[in-house]
């Protein structure tokens, strides 16, 4: 895991994916903590945590331009330092068709949520809870609200998940964020 102290708040936890720190090649597969069938409080918990980093690797990259040199020379994007890419670069990442951008980033917590619940309704609700959860946590590592960027990710998958317990029958009742 790596933290890393920049001007505008603490960066920890990026690891996962297409992030490694320096040295040594980070696990680039989901855990299986969707695929393990947890309880729903588990898969809530595990949802969370993948949305906390998801959010977490979105708020870096638009915060490039304010990470030292020494905190970008820790961290990699698909296997290139991030002190290589560009400040272009960088930002074409959280565009509207990068891939940190709202509706790659918000499909990809959408996709771990539909995966790890299925049709079960009960694991549906949790994983939803657990994107709220995720959401705050976020913030509570950031020292703050977190960009728009990431408000807007939010929005786009609680509304899609809802959608999902809509076409199921269901409803978000009785969750709590």
């Amino acid at each position: 895991m790596v933290s890393i102290q920049t001007r505008v708040s603490v960066l920890s936890g990026i690891q996962k994916r297409f992030f490694q720190t320096a040295g040594r090649a980070v696990n680039k597969q989901n855990n299986g903590a969707a695929s393990a069938n947890p309880e729903p409080f588990e898969f809530r918990f595990h949802t969370g945590r993948e949305t906390r980093q998801t959010l977490s690797d979105q708020n870096a990259i638009l915060h490039f331009n304010q990470l030292s040199d020494q905190d970008k020379a820790g961290l990699f994007y698909k296997d290139t330092p991030i002190s290589q890419l560009s400040s272009d670069e960088a930002t074409s990442l959280i565009q509207d068709d990068g891939y940190f951008g709202i509706d790659k980033t918000s499909q990809r917590i959408i996709d771990f949520v539909i995966k790890g619940a299925g049709k079960d309704m009960d694991r549906l609700r949790a994983g939803r809870q657990g994107v709220l959860q995720g959401f705050a946590e976020a913030e509570k590592a950031w020292g703050g609200a977190l960009p728009d960027i990431c408000c807007k990710t939010i929005a786009k998958t609680i509304k899609q998940l809802d959608d999902r317990l809509a076409a199921l029958g269901g409803n978000a009742r009785g969750i709590m964020a």
